[in-house]
């Protein structure tokens, strides 16, 4: 599909979504699950979609013509317009899609763009908040602590770590599991966990003591002293674009292999490529979450996805993959779903491979933390270079997030804040260039014909016009 005639589609599609929604069952809301029974349905190869609707233009529509968000994730949010998948093979008693099937949220934003979220069950009544688990052992997390949602026994852990600068050693190879269970049979991969999530050493305070605030000594102050009021310090708290950042990442991801094919280079391209085809969904949620960006034309917004698509997948895989001091180097799509040199090689993405692994070390050097990567990558979003209806807009949500992202390198690099900004800024470059790689690579995968691109895959892919 050529770029002319995705455009055509996206210009004329609002009617097409106005007038579903005048013809949508109310019942539809209440009466039955709001998200996908399986993993699997989150493709959109299976969304049922009519002749000349495209995946994107569905996924964009409800910006324009519904003001209701359902479910908790960005994947559910980017999925709620997808009409009958939520009648697809109900999940089983027990399973983790049924315990979400009975919630719903709905989100009233306010004036910049950040909701307040109010959680109801099928009843419409007021319900209890969705359940966010530990990044680190899977537990439920009682908040984020040092800049990641995570539970109180390994916020304990973490602190106890840094204030007392322990050192562990992994009895075995550096690559236990850490699960709620195992949480405490190895110290040494728990702390690396803690680290590989995002915690930040510099959130924990090295002056505190147990048996509550430390009493100091009241020095003798001259009756003629003045004071004068000291000045406020920048905080992460009050940088909002941050915040809402840290609000609507995308929780990670699983890995979903062909059970039927045998282990080889085509199964493992295959289950990168139904990867690719999930996050891609993931990420256009979570665009429509950054405070601004819904208030672009849709032209506009569907321009940024297309164009920037590919930096953004590469530069959260690279996140991902950062583990110093690791060897061998791997890129961790997911936890479970890891890729080395040797496999590279087979699936024919050795240069992919080494341009993601050069841009892995970087972020390895700058020791780049959550809040910094999470603003860089929506300044990815914002800061592409294509024409734009309202360019003027468009720059306005480029400053606003660049104002976020100089907050944070302030506020957590207070001595060489301006150095490291400028090295955040060269990490640019590099993801330019693996966006060309990222497109080479899956081009060829789609003209070889081994494995089928979902269909929001190849119009991601065709939009840029990158294939021939």
């Amino acid at each position: 599909m050529a770029f002319s005639k995705m455009y055509e589609l996206m210009a004329n599609h609002n009617g097409v979504i106005v007038s579903q929604i005048k013809t949508e069952d109310p019942s539809d809301v209440s009466s039955g699950s709001l998200c996908p029974s399986s993993p699997h349905l989150y493709s959109p190869s299976n969304s049922g979609l009519s002749n000349g609707q495209t995946d994107f233009s569905r996924i964009m529509g409800p910006v324009v013509g519904s003001s209701k968000s359902h479910c908790q994730s960005p994947e559910q949010m980017a999925l709620e317009i997808y009409p009958g998948v939520a009648d697809q093979s109900p999940s089983s008693p027990g399973s983790p899609e049924s315990h979400h099937q009975d919630m719903f949220c709905s989100s009233t934003m306010s004036g910049d763009g950040i909701g307040a979220v109010v959680v109801s069950n099928s009843d419409g009544k007021s319900g209890d908040s969705p359940k966010k688990l530990c990044l680190v052992c899977g537990d439920t997390a009682s908040g984020y602590h040092y800049g990641v949602a995570s539970c109180e026994a390994c916020k304990a852990f973490f602190k106890r770590t840094i204030q007392g600068n322990i050192e562990y050693t992994c009895p075995a190879n550096n690559d236990c599991e850490i699960n709620k269970r195992r949480r405490k049979a190895c110290q040494a991969c728990r702390f690396q966990k803690c680290l590989k999530m995002g915690m930040l050493k510099e959130g924990v305070r090295l002056d505190r003591v147990r048996g509550g605030r430390q009493k100091y000594r009241r020095s003798q102050e001259s009756p003629y002293q003045v004071h004068s009021a000291p000045c406020k310090k920048p905080s992460i708290e009050d940088n909002k674009i941050i915040t809402a950042l840290l609000n609507c990442e995308p929780d990670p991801l699983q890995a979903l292999p062909n059970p039927a094919l045998p282990e080889s280079e085509l199964k493992m391209v295959s289950t990168l490529s139904d990867l690719v085809d999930r996050e891609l969904v993931s990420t256009i949620g979570w665009a429509k979450q950054i405070p601004g960006f819904t208030e672009l034309t849709l032209n506009d917004q569907m321009k940024l996805l297309q164009t920037t698509w590919a930096e953004i997948l590469s530069l959260s895989l690279a996140f991902r993959s950062c583990t110093p001091g690791s060897e061998p180097l791997k890129l961790y799509f997911t936890r479970d779903f890891t890729m080395d040199e040797q496999q590279a090689s087979d699936c024919h993405a050795t240069e992919l491979y080494a341009r993601s692994i050069r841009l892995v070390k970087r972020l390895e050097a700058l020791g780049i933390i959550r809040e910094e990567y999470l603003a860089l990558k929506a300044l990815l979003l914002a800061n592409a270079d294509i024409q734009l209806e309202e360019p003027q807009s468009v720059h306005k949500l480029r400053d606003s997030i660049l104002n976020g992202l100089q907050n944070c390198v302030t506020v957590f690099r207070s001595t060489n804040c301006v150095e490291h900004l400028s090295q955040l800024m060269l990490c640019l470059p590099l993801l330019r260039q693996l966006d060309a790689e990222v497109r080479l690579f899956w081009s060829n995968v789609r003209k070889d014909g081994k494995v089928t691109l979902n269909k929001l895959f190849v119009e991601m892919l065709e939009s840029n016009g990158h294939l021939l």
